[in-house]
């Protein structure tokens, strides 16, 4: 019995070791027309030793990010972006069409993440100042 233990408990770790500790809060959710696809701007917060990122991902509709944003990320860079109500960086996405995203973010951020296209989706960036 505390053989089949011990083996269970080593085959597992690793499975446990791939959480990675962050967790997300979503700030907003905006369908796109039809409602087949939702962009979901969200809050990620990985501890004490990082600071508090802006993301957003392109999901089917209703669903909520489990992991880092897929679209587009930043944080402050410990700049003077303008800050969200929610601790990051501030960001909107908004559909102008239904296979089109417009995402605008606070000058200042410091971007990870900008991806130009999801499959069926373009995205378009915008500074805020604009």
């Amino acid at each position: 019995m505390f053989h089949r233990f011990v083996m269970t408990t080593v085959l597992l770790a690793p499975l446990e070791a791939c959480s990675d500790g962050c967790r997300n809060e979503i700030v907003a959710r905006a369908d796109a027309p039809g409602g087949a696809l939702s962009a979901v701007l969200f809050r990620r917060d990985c501890g004490a030793t990082t600071g508090l990122s802006t993301q957003v991902s392109i999901l089917p509709g209703g669903e909520a990010p489990a992991g880092r944003g897929n679209v587009f990320i930043a944080d402050s860079g410990h700049g003077t972006p303008r800050r969200s109500g929610w601790g990051g960086p501030w960001a909107q996405a908004r559909w102008l069409g239904a296979g089109h995203l417009e995402v605008r973010y606070a000058p200042g951020s410091r971007i990870f993440l900008k991806r130009e296209t999801v499959p069926g989706v373009r995205i378009s960036y915008r500074p805020a100042n604009e």
